[in-house]
This record gives C-alpha cells, sequence and structure tokens, in this order.
C-alpha cells in the first residue's frame, strides 16, 4: 500500500519527536495549517509534548516543537527569525509578490513562515538559518527595491483577518447548511462541492455534510475561498439561528 503526503509527515514528526527526548528538543521545518492539524491529532495520545511555533499570534505556518519536559523549555530566537523588508510607501507590494521573489531566489516555501505586508513594510517570519541569506539577497521584490533587516518579535505587525462580515439565519449548524449561507449556495450545490472533496474544515477534507460546526469554525471551498463562523446567536421568531460569518478578501 503505496504512502502518502501524511503518512510521511506524520513519519518524520515522530523521528524527531524520538530524537528530542535524547536532545531536549527538536522541531520541524514550518508546516501548513493542515499539516498542522494532523500533527496535533495523531500527537494527542500523549507521545510527545508538542507545541506550535510561528512567530505571529495566531500564524497560519508553524513549526511543531518537540521538547523533553525533563530538560527544560527550549529558545524561541533558535528557531525562528523575524525580518522585516522596507520598500518605498509609494510602491504596493501584496504577500503573492513577497513569496514569488524569495521563491526565485531558490529557497523552498517550508523555510519560510507568514508574511505580513502594510504600507512601505513587510514582515516574515523564517528559519534561523536562512535569516542571513535573505537578507544579503533579497534586494528586490519584483521592480520594487527594498532592504532587508532583522527585527525582534515584538516589532512584528499584528495580523489582521481581512473578513467581510456578514449575517444570516440558518436552521442548523451542519456544514451544508452554513455553506450555503457563507457563499449563497442552493443546499444541492453545498452538497455536491462537499461530495467532490473541495470542502475543507478546520483545515481537513470533510465529507460529511451532517458535520454539526462550533463557532471559530473555518471552511475552505475550492474555487469559492475560505469564511469563518464567528458567532451564533438567538433564535429568530420562526426558531432560525442568527449567525454571523466572516468571508476572507480573495
Amino acid at each position: 500500500m503505496p504512502i502518502n503526503e501524511t503518512d510521511m509527515l506524520l513519519a518524520h514528526l515522530q523521528d524527531l519527536a524520538g530524537r528530542a527526548a535524547k536532545t531536549g528538543c527538536e522541531a520541524s521545518r514550518f508546516l501548513t495549517p493542515a499539516q498542522s492539524q494532523s500533527a496535533c491529532e495523531y500527537f494527542k495520545r500523549g507521545w510527545a509534548t508538542l507545541s506550535f511555533e510561528g512567530g505571529f499570534e495566531g500564524a497560519e505556518r508553524t513549526r511543531a516543537v518537540f521538547v523533553n519536559s525533563d530538560w527544560g523549555g527550549y529558545d524561541r530566537e533558535k528557531l525562528l527569525s523575524a525580518l522585516k523588508i522596507r520598500y518605498r510607501p509609494q510602491d504596493s507590494l501584496s504577500h503573492r509578490d513577497v513569496l514569488g521573489s524569495l521563491m526565485a531566489l531558490g529557497i523552498e516555501r517550508d523555510v519560510v513562515g507568514d508574511i505580513v505586508c502594510e504600507d512601505g513594510t513587510a514582515a516574515l517570519i523564517c528559519l534561523p538559518e536562512m535569516e542571513g541569506y535573505i537578507a544579503e539577497n533579497l534586494d528586490k521584490v519584483g521592480r520594487v527595491g527594498v532592504t532587508v533587516s532583522k527585527i525582534a518579535f515584538c516589532e512584528l505587525p499584528a495580523k489582521q483577518e481581512n473578513l467581510i462580515i456578514k449575517t444570516d439565519t440558518v436552521a442548523s449548524l451542519r456544514l451544508d447548511v452554513v455553506l450555503c449561507a457563507a457563499f449563497d449556495l442552493p443546499r444541492t450545490k453545498a452538497s455536491e462541492l462537499i461530495a467532490a472533496g473541495r470542502v475543507s474544515l478546520k483545515h481537513q477534507l470533510c465529507l460529511q455534510p451532517a458535520k454539526e460546526l462550533d463557532e471559530g469554525a473555518l471552511l475552505s471551498v475550492r474555487g469559492l475561498g475560505r469564511a469563518k463562523l464567528l458567532e451564533v446567536g438567538g433564535l429568530s421568531k420562526k426558531g432560525r439561528m442568527f449567525v454571523q460569518i466572516g468571508l476572507y478578501e480573495r
């Protein structure tokens, strides 16, 4: 039976966990949200002490960190480096622009964590061993000249979710029902998307239209975008639940 990518990842993480028992601390490269979720599910059995470090509060891409509690804690600065990219305020750069320029330097995606762009600056997290290479070689993003310097974690900007808020009422908190409310879909279309494997719940593929959602549930529909169930309120006169849903700008 062929080994899939998730199995390979978990085997690698289990190896790190075993090594941490001897070295005190071991960490993976940056994981995607789906990979982190798989790790959480797998290691909740108590085989190792697992935490995640991404630099930003609520970081999407994080390193899985295994620690032998008998050895104490770990030094965050040995696991992550924070860099600031500066450019002229009149220029406009996006996450995609910065990531594309990093990839053009031959940098692999899993050695870089989250990237946050603001007017005139961008901040990113990377592996410490990549800090010098990025600072020395990243002098342009597209046609925009940039400078790169190391910063303290306290200087990182707060990550802000750009959400379009909508309020609706639903008959239940089933996945297919909330999907309809979030993306203005007919029930049959929502069911088709779920059956086709195009819907993820909390970064994991979900094929269960009747799955009940909780506040904070993150939905992703390939080809449509992402949404978060922000709040579940009281009942309307018709017995339907008020919900507040946030749609991520694409």
